[in-house]
This record gives structure tokens, sequence and C-alpha cells, in this order.
């Protein structure tokens, strides 16, 4: 660093004048000397002492910087000599103390410049050229170069070097050296001894005393740059000082450029973004600009709509049609053409600025032109050059077209030179003619149509009327019963929630609710026919309706059952008399085809009471149990439900309750066991399995109780299961003690809910295998009712009860309407004769040939027949007379629990 070493050379020599006087002055001998590459140098002498001590009597003192040995002083070893040398020395380290620190402040200032250069610079190249500037004052004889590499960090280019005049062979060996500093990609700091190996055929009076380079790298260790300097006059101290002192410039210049390729860096992204964001834009401009075209052909198309849905005039929707294409298109004249009729004739609607001109001749041949070809034409001047179109510059016609029916022309001219039309104003009007041909078409038509409904319009006004006096009538019958007139179910719905409605909002004013349904009325319909139960049906509706209050509410809900409504407030009082006069007015009989009928009815009551009622289905749900409460109660009367009726549906829910439980436990539910006995032995051949449920508290429950409970909850399943594994475990206990042969039968109820289920057959199984029972052993009996509730999938399931091998019995065989179709779709292997045929065999000629003939085909479908509800020896009779070969009834034995059943043969019983 030229500068350092001149303003320290100075200074230095300086201080050790200014001692040397003082040692003269006081008669000391002193000598100063400077370390240098070479040797020593003498800076100054005073005294006895010329030279390096020699001897032990001279003594010296030296001056540091660190490790940097500044100067020494040598003295003579007297007191005052020796306090001048220790003085000398201390202000000679204060002094290199006061050249380090202003050196680290010129280098700040430089690297704060270099910063602010950094952030300034457009490119590398730039900052490298402006970089010498800045670094000239350490650096004033303009020994530095800066090398540049290529994008794959190779070739170096030169943006800046300043080599000194006279040092012509280093400059060009220069350019290796710093090529083999990049590949080492580290400092590299050479002496004159050094560079002069490498630099061979160089003189030695042009190599620099020390030559530094610092590779630039960058993030990624990427090759950027080499910077060298030279310094050509060395430190007095040491060459590490300058060495120390580049590294520091090159370390700050290395930070400085790998900052400036980061900003570059980023530099170059945000360019290339904003050339993709000015692509990008330009795109957008124009995609832009083609939608607003495209709206505009959007809005375009609905205005035309909407001249063509209106019921203005031709001529008017085409001024409507100029100006919306005038925003489109810029013209000066508008001819629309349209054909008149089948021979041709053309009419001009618009034409220029209105409907009453004519086109000039020219341009009607285009028109022509145009109709001829049913395409697009374009003209210029020299097509309108006529007497008539010469002021028309530009001229475009476009078919006009209803499907593919061609309806005319329309057309816009140009009078000015500059503007001629193109391909674009061709798309333009094209699309704005193509829904222009629709719309004429349509208005075309309109006219048409508003001739024809002129006409129309009276006889339409016949009909409306005609047509709401229909409708009026479809209303009223839609809301009434056809036979009796009174409101129908329909209209009795929204009645009754309109009475809610008012009542939700104002609890004090409740309304009552009365179900009244007919008692025997069936008998009626079997006997006298449905005309009289017609008959029937409309007195008794006036007859009731004859005991209401105008603003009571009757309807007719179907078949023989009515409901009332009557409007609040009301109470049970009121509720009661009505009712009472509703039942009084059928003491007197019916005259029905000159025929006097008594008929009763059975009313159920009950009064809105937001405490129980959520709604109107439950009122309806408490005036149903009201009134099933009355037929119970012997028909003929009115029942208004009450707490105790509430009641005693709580107790029914108990109830149900119970069962479930009934059913975890074992000891609750008891199968009992009613015998088959074979006609002619009289043996015992089977069982039928009954439930009966000994309730802890309530004693022996009957049947008629809890199994319509239990078919309404769906308990009904788990109840048949629960009975056929109780039975199925009887059984075996029975043939393990000997009691049952091995041709003893077991029948077992099985419900609708089970053959339901496709599992049960697999179920079955289970419990079969687990009592080691045999499945033919088993006879589960269904009732017509069960298989008319899942036809098809009670064929699937009992198909696989079949396949087990379990047996299945057709109970009540007879009384239902399809026992026979039943018979040829289902496999049977049993069938049971109903007790009512049973009950009346022997007595009955009917009943005893239904039983024989039951009996022959049984026989001829090779099935089982048991009689069930034997209860006389008279029936026990007739039936062996008929050849049935097994019976099963209370004249044998009562269902009895497994150990009171009676295994002995009933021959004595049979016999007499």
């Amino acid at each position: 660093m030229t500068v350092a070493v001149q303003g320290w050379d100075a200074c230095l020599q300086a201080t050790v004048d200014e001692a040397l006087a003082q040692a003269a002055r006081q008669g000391g001998g002193l000598s100063v000397w400077q370390a240098t590459a070479d040797g020593w140098r003498a800076l100054g002498c005073c005294g006895a002492v010329p030279a390096l001590p020699a001897s032990a009597e001279a003594v010296s003192c030296d001056a540091y910087a660190g490790a940097i040995r500044l100067l020494r002083v040598v003295h003579d070893g007297d007191a005052l000599s020796a306090a001048l040398s220790g003085l000398l020395a201390a202000r000679v380290e204060a002094e290199w103390l006061r050249e380090e620190q202003r050196f680290a402040g010129q280098l700040r200032d430089i690297m704060v410049t270099v910063g602010q250069l950094a952030d300034e610079v457009p490119s590398l190249e730039a900052f490298l050229s402006r970089l010498y500037a800045v670094l000239s004052p350490l650096l004033p004889d303009g020994a530095l170069t800066l090398g540049l590499t290529d994008d794959e960090g190779g070739c170096l280019r030169f943006p800046v070097n300043a080599w000194p005049a006279g040092a012509d062979a280093f400059v060009h060996a220069e350019p290796a050296l710093l090529a083999a500093a990049g590949r080492r990609q580290r400092l590299w700091v050479l002496g004159r001894r050094r560079l002069s190996a490498l630099c061979q055929g160089v003189p030695a009076g042009q190599l620099p005393l020390l030559w530094v380079a610092v590779p630039l790298l960058d993030e990624g260790g990427r090759l950027l740059a080499i910077a060298s300097a030279r310094v050509d006059a060395l430190h007095p101290g040491d060459a590490r000082v300058e060495r120390r002192r580049l590294s520091q410039l090159a370390r700050h210049l290395c930070s400085q450029l790998g900052q400036l390729g980061r900003r570059l860096q980023l530099l170059g992204q945000l360019r290339r973004v904003r050339v993709e964001l000015d692509g990008y834009a330009a795109r957008l401009n124009a995609e832009l600009a083609e939608r607003r075209r495209n709206e505009q052909l959007v809005q375009a198309l609905g205005e035309v709509n909407t001249l063509a849905n209106s019921l203005l005039p031709l001529p008017a929707v085409l001024a409507g049609v100029r100006r919306t294409l005038g925003r489109l298109v810029e013209f000066d004249t508008l001819t629309v053409a349209l054909y008149t009729g089948d021979d041709g004739t053309l009419a001009f609607p618009y034409c220029s600025e209105g409907a009453a001109q004519q086109p000039a001749a020219a341009e009607r041949a285009l028109l022509e032109q145009v109709l001829h070809s049913g395409r697009p034409l374009l003209s210029g001047r020299p097509a309108l050059s006529g007497e008539d179109g010469a002021t028309l510059r530009s001229w475009l016609g476009v078919p006009l077209f209803d499907q593919l029916r061609l309806l005319g022309v329309i057309a816009i001219g140009s009078h000015a030179e500059s503007r001629r039309f193109g391909l674009r104003e061709q798309e333009t009007v094209e699309f704005v003619a193509g829904h222009v041909g629709g719309a004429v078409a349509r208005l075309q038509a309109t006219q048409a149509l508003y001739q024809v409904n002129s006409q129309l319009e009276v006889r339409v006004q016949q009909r409306t009327r005609a047509l709401d006096e229909a409708n009026a009538r479809l209303k009223y019958e839609s809301l009434h019963d056809t036979l009796t007139a009174l409101p129908n179910r329909a209209y009795f719905g929204q009645r009754i929630l309109q009475l809610w409605q008012q009542y939700a909002l104002d609890e004090s004013c409740p309304f009552a609710l009365m179900l009244i349904d007919m008692d025997r009325f069936k008998l009626v319909n079997d006997t006298l026919g449905h005309a009289a139960g017609d008959a029937l049906l409309v007195e008794v509706g006036e007859r009731i309706r004859g005991c209401l209050r105008p603003d009571d509410f009757l309807a007719r809900l179907g078949g023989d059952e009515f409901a009332l409504l009557l409007p609040g407030p009301v109470n049970y009082k009121s509720c009661g008399r009505v009712a009472r006069r509703i039942v009084d007015a059928f003491r007197s009989p019916v005259v029905v085809d000159g025929r006097e009928l008594f008929t009763t009815l059975s009313l159920g009551v009950v009064l809105s009471d937001g405490q129980y009622h959520a709604g109107c289905q439950d009122m309806l749900r408490d005036a149903d149990l009201a009134m099933y409460h009355s037929k119970q109660q012997g028909r003929d009367g009115y029942t208004v439900y009450n707490h105790a009726l509430r009641q005693g549906k709580a107790d029914q829910l108990a109830l149900e309750a119970e069962l479930r439980h009934a059913l975890e436990g074992e000891h609750e539910l008891v199968p009992y066991f009613q015998p088959f006995v074979d006609s002619a032995s009289g043996a015992v051949t089977g069982f039928e399995t009954l439930v009966r449920w000994r309730h802890p508290e309530r004693g022996l429950i009957p049947p008629a109780l809890f199994l319509p409970m239990a078919q309404e909850s769906g308990l009904i399943r788990r109840l048949d299961r629960y009975m056929i594994v109780r039975a199925c475990e009887q059984l075996a206990r029975w043939r393990a003690e000997g009691r049952a042969d091995a041709l003893c039968a077991l029948h077992i109820n099985l419900s609708s809910e089970n053959l339901r289920d496709d599992d049960l057959a697999v179920w079955i199984a289970g419990v079969l295998q687990r009592c080691s029972l045999p499945p033919h052993l088993i006879y589960l009996e269904v009732t017509e009712s069960a298989l008319i509730d899942v036809p098809e999938q009670a064929q699937r399931v009992m198909q696989a009860l079949h396949d087990v091998g379990v047996r299945l019995a057709l109970d009540d065989f007879g009384t239902g309407y399809s026992a026979l179709s039943y018979l040829h779709r289902y496999r049977f292997d049993l069938l049971k004769i109903d007790q009512a045929f049973v009950r009346e065999v022997g007595v009955n000629a009917e009943s005893t040939a239904i039983v024989r003939a039951i009996l022959a085909l049984a026989q001829a479908l090779q099935l089982e027949v048991v009689a069930e509800g034997v209860e006389t020896a008279e029936q026990v009779d007739a039936l062996r007379a008929l050849g049935c070969p097994r019976l099963q009834g209370y004249y044998f034995s009562p269902p009895r629990p497994a150990g009171e059943v009676y295994w002995g043969a009933q021959a004595s019983v049979l016999a007499g």
C-alpha cells in the first residue's frame, strides 16, 4: 500500500530525528535501525554507538506492532539513553496504532462507498468499471486488475485493469496467474521470488514486490470474478502487513460482490417476471377486448330479442335494430328487404333513415344478388358506381334466415372514404342478422297470430268462463265426498290444521274432535247390497248434520267413518251434549228401499290439550282410541278421552317394557302344550306350543292381552324365537327321558315378522343342532294373513326352511280368501281345519261339506290334516266318520305346562 508506506516513513523519520536530537543534547549515544526485506537500514545515530551492538556493553530496545518488528534502538547502556530508547519505541508503537486506525477508517469509508455503488449499478461490469476510482485512495499507482468469468466460470475478460507503463511483460503473464488463482478458488499471495519462478521470461525489475489474487465466488461456490492487486513498495516492517491489509480489502470486496450478485440475480428474475407479466397483460388486454366485444354481441342479442318480444310494429323494431347495430359497427345507411309472399315480392320495411324510402337501383341490384346467392356480399365503390349509388364508398349485405328459410337481406352502407367494411364487420353483421332473422320470423308469425287471436278472443273468454266453472266444480269435488256431499278427508285435514294453528296461538280457546263410526255397517252391505249401504250413509250424514251448530264441521273420512270438528271454545260438558244428540238421533229407524233399518254409532271425543298434544295427529290418535273404547263397551255410545284412557295407554307401554324384561329371563314366559290325538288309536302324536305369561305381580296374563301389543311393538319376532328355543329344549328333554317317541312332533306358531328374516332358516338349524332334534319333528304354523304381508319374501324364507328339513303348517285353513292359491304357491306339509268349521261339523251340512272337501284336497295333495277346536263327543264322531286322522281341542286336554302333560292314550275318551 504505497500511501501507507510513504506516510508511515515520513512520520517514523520525524519521530526518530526528534529522539536523536534530544539524545545529542543530553550527550548520550544512540542509533536507530529499521528491519527491511534485505536486512537492517539505519534511520540515524548520535554519540558513540554507530552500529548494531557487537559486544555486551551495547544494549538494544525493539518496537513491535503485534508480531511485526517496527524498529530497533541501540544505546550505550547509559540510563538516559535507555530512557530515550524506551520512549522512542513507545512513540513509534503509538504512531503505528494511529496509522492502523487511519487505515481502518479509510477502508471503512471505501467499503461504504463500494456498498452504495453495488446498490446503484445495473450490472457487474458497471460495478467493476467504477470500482477502480473508489479504490484509488488505497492503490494510487493503479496496481489493480479485475477479471470476469463467462457463464461456465472459464474464460476471463478484463473490464478493469491498470497496468503501469513499462510493465508490458508482466501484463501478458498476469492473465495466466489469474486463471490459476481462479482454479485454486482461495486467496493467493505471491512474493517477487515466487513470481519470478512462475513468470519466467519476465525481467525481475517488472515484477511487483507482492502480488495478491482474490477469487470472488457466489453462494453456490461458482467463480464470478477475480481481483488482483500488486504492491511495488512493501512496508518497512514486514510484508505480512501488506498481506493482512490486502486480505481485509479482499474479504470486503467478496462480501460486496456477493450482495451485488444476489441483487443482480433478483433484478434479472424481476426483469424476466416483468416481461412475462407484460406478455400476460397484453394477452389479457386482448382477451378483455374480445370479451367486451362478445359482451356487446350478447347485449345486442338481448336487445334484439327484447324488440322481437315487444308489441312494436316491424318498422319500429328495425329502427331499434339499427341503433343496436350502430353501437357495434360504424355505418351510415341501413336497408332491410323482406319477402312478402310466395311470389317473391320484395318489401322494404326499413331503408336508410326511415320506412318510406326505397333503395337506389344499384343497391337494389346488390340486394337481389345476395338473395339469389344466399351468401354475404361485401362491395366497394366500383360496384356502386351507378348513378344512384355513387355516394356509397362501401356496402355490406347479409341474408336473413329463419332456420333454413330465406327471409330477406339486411345491408349497411358507408359514405366515408376512410371507412371500409371488412371481415370483422361482416362477422358482426352476420351475428346480428342470425338473430334478426328469427326476430322477424317471430314478428311475422305474431302478426298472423294477432289476427287469429282477435277472432278467438271472444271464444277464449267463453271457454275461460266455462273453465272457471269447471275448476270451481273440480275444487269442490276434490274437497267433498261424492256420495254424501260432505267434506272429505283432504278438506278435513286442512280444517283441523287451521283450528290447531289458531289454538296454538291461544290455548284458552280449545276445540273438539269427534270420530264417528257406524256399528255393524258391513252387515248391511253384505245382506242388502252396496246400494242400500250408500243410501244408509247419506241418511246418516243428514241426521248427524241436523244435530250440529252452524260453525261445526262434519266430514266423511271414508267407508262408514265420519269426523266432526267443534270450534272453540268448548268443554267436556258441551261436547257430551252434542255427542248425546248424535247418538239419540238414531233411536228411530232409517228407511232404505222400504225397509226399516236400525243402526247405532260409536263416538270418540277429544279436546285439544297442549299438555298432551303436539299436533293434529296426536288428537286423531286419542280420538280413535276413545272410539275404539266405545266399541269395546258395547257400541251405541260415546267416550270422551280422559286421563283414565291416557293412563290405560301408559299401562300398555309399561306392559310392553315388562314384556321386554320377560324376554330377557327364562321364568315368566312359559310354553304350554296341547296334544294332537290320533283319531283311530287315541295315541298322542304331537303337541302345539302355546305361550303363557306368568307375571310376578299381575299373575297369569292371557295371550289376548299381550300378543297384539307384541305384534304392534315388534316384539313378536323375539317372542317367536323365544318360544321356538323353549319348545325345542322341552322336546329334547322329553326324548331324553323316554316320554316322547321318535315320531312325536311339535307345532310352534310363527308370525309374519319372522317371515321377513332371510336368516331364520340358518338360525333354526342352529337351534335344532344344539338340541339334537331331527328337523322333521318341528312344524312351524303360519296363517294366511302372515303370507299376505310379505308374499315374495315369505316364499324365499319358507323354501329355506324346507331346505333345512323343517315342516310347515297352514293354520286356520278355509277362513281366508285365497287359501287354495297358497297351497299351490307355497310348499305346506300340513293343514289345520279352522275351528269355525269343526264347531258345526255334523250339525251344519255346509260345514260338514267344507270339512269333507278339505280332507279330500289334503289327500289329493298328500298333506297331513289336523282338526283343531274339538270340544264335544259329537264333533269327534263326525270327524272320525269323515276320516280326519288327527284331532286337537279341549275335549282331549287344555293347554298345560310341560310338567302336567298327560302322555296316556285317549282311547277311552274316543270311545266314549
